[in-house]
């Protein structure tokens, strides 16, 4: 009954995000593919790269999560509403998974836990981003295949982990998860190694398979300056500010105040000096969590597999151990609001009467502004407006922002959102391009011809950039 209860609160507070449309990656993922909705795309979509015709710049394979969109698009059609509906039931049916993971380790609290996970406002952008589904798809396979490993049906636990790293490379951190069950269930020496044998081959098959797929290309980080601004930083601020950017991602998780699909480029500052409040707060995190083994916690399953889930995504998206795509993401922090909720559920001290109360006024108030959120995610439009209102030193948010009132011909207002752009990094790709274009309907052609030009010395492979500027040349 609870876990109906968990599922169908799910539903109720996503239900809006139905009628929204294709936002940000989904029009490249989704709305771009010419081969969605094809029975064909069903077997091809095992030996090609997650992005439709990337071609040499491939650097990402996830057929799992693309065979779910292709038999999305078979059934239900091309539609946004067909992708966000299956979205928004794979949710509940995630924090259905999510309640029964922790009722191994809570019992009876674990609804409470499993309730708050599913209305926390950080999973907006993973929910209502239909690109988001691989997220999803990745957690879905690792609490499975955890819940396998811990029943000690090994084999199970290691096909299943295998399918999630197929849906989105960050399943990586149910390795150590299971790993840690394996040693810790009292089982045969001899079963021990075999089932360890078994893991390690599925990651390794992992490996050789997304290796045979994309070549040399696996290693390879395209971020630019706006994306990633550490990326281009030296070792130390890049460690520095990455362990800085830990708490700041705890407060989003708790305080979701100025949620924005952008942290780019300077929005959080570049770091030089260990000695500030934000590294030593994630320093002091480290050290809490290391300290923590020295514990009788090192002996809660619950609290190691908290840790991983945290940590674990930390390593692998944190830009501390080396750079991502990146510098921050909502979408990122989809495994460590988990870890996080887990962490803090095995701290909790108090009866179930006080948990109950605790619960639903925490309960209401993150369901108020994920419901919110959901309305700013239903179109790029809405989204990219009411983010840029204060997300007013990103150049990515104002030139957006300007995009929306060029396609709306509001070329006074796009001149606007382009000055605020211009004043933070005016060498962004997409910024000169839609200075080019302003330009090019203002009757400036000459101007306009030379922003295209910048925009192609800026990022030479911008087909977008060569097309404007090949229909100039028309004219």
């Amino acid at each position: 009954m609870k876990a109906w209860l968990v599922f169908l609160f799910a539903v109720v507070i996503y239900g809006i995000s139905v009628f929204g449309g294709f936002v940000q990656d989904d029009l490249r993922v989704v709305a771009g593919d010419r081969d969605m909705g094809k029975v064909s795309a069903l077997l091809s979509v095992w030996g090609r790269p997650y992005y439709y015709n990337d071609g040499e710049k491939a650097t990402l394979y996830r057929p799992v999560t693309s065979f779910s969109l292709y038999l999305n698009a078979l059934v239900l059609g091309k539609n946004p509403w067909g992708f966000r509906l299956i979205n928004i039931l794979m949710y509940g049916l995630l924090c259905v998974l999510v309640y029964k993971f922790l009722f191994v380790f809570l019992k009876e609290k674990a609804f409470w836990a499993a309730t708050i996970f599913t209305v926390l406002p950080i999973h907006t952008e993973v929910v209502n981003n239909i690109v988001g589904r691989a997220e999803m798809l990745a957690m879905i396979a690792v609490l499975s295949s955890i819940l396998f490993a811990y029943k000690k049906n090994w084999f199970a636990s290691s096909i299943i982990l295998f399918l999630g790293f197929l849906c989105k490379e960050s399943a990586i951190v149910g390795f150590p998860a299971v790993m840690y069950l394996l040693v810790r269930t009292k089982v045969k020496l001899e079963e021990k190694l075999g089932a360890g044998i078994i893991y390690l081959m599925s990651v390794v098959g992992f490996v050789l398979i997304y290796t045979a797929i994309l070549g040399n290309r696996v290693s390879i980080n395209n971020a630019t300056i706006v994306e990633n601004p550490l990326r281009f930083a030296n070792n130390s601020q890049r460690i520095i500010t990455a362990i800085g950017i830990i708490p700041f991602g705890i407060g989003k998780v708790l305080m979701p105040i100025k949620l924005s699909y952008d942290y780019s480029f300077n929005q959080i500052e570049i770091l030089n000096d260990w000695w500030n409040i934000w590294t030593v707060g994630g320093i002091g995190l480290i050290l809490l969590s290391l300290m923590s083994l020295l514990t009788k916690l090192r002996n809660n399953y619950m609290w190691i597999l908290g840790m991983c889930f945290f940590w674990g995504s930390i390593a692998v998206t944190g830009n501390i151990l080396f750079p991502v795509g990146t510098i921050f993401g909502e979408r990122l922090w989809f495994w460590q609001s988990l870890g996080f909720l887990m962490i803090v559920f095995c701290l909790i001290r108090i009866t179930n009467k006080y948990l109950g109360l605790l619960g639903l006024i925490v309960i209401f108030s993150f369901s108020i502004r994920t419901i919110s959120r959901n309305v700013d995610w239903l179109s790029q439009e809405r989204l990219f407006v009411h983010d840029a209102s204060y997300v007013t030193n990103s150049v990515l948010a104002q030139s957006n922002k300007a995009a929306m009132y060029l396609m709306e011909r509001d070329l006074d207002n796009a001149k606007k959102a382009m000055e605020n752009a211009d004043k933070i990094y005016p060498k962004y790709p997409e910024l000169l391009n839609n200075w080019g274009l302003y330009y090019q309907w203002t009757g400036d052609f000459k101007k306009a011809k030379e922003k295209f030009g910048e925009c192609l010395v800026e990022r030479p492979d911008s087909d977008l950039c060569k097309l404007n500027l090949s229909d100039l040349e028309k004219k």
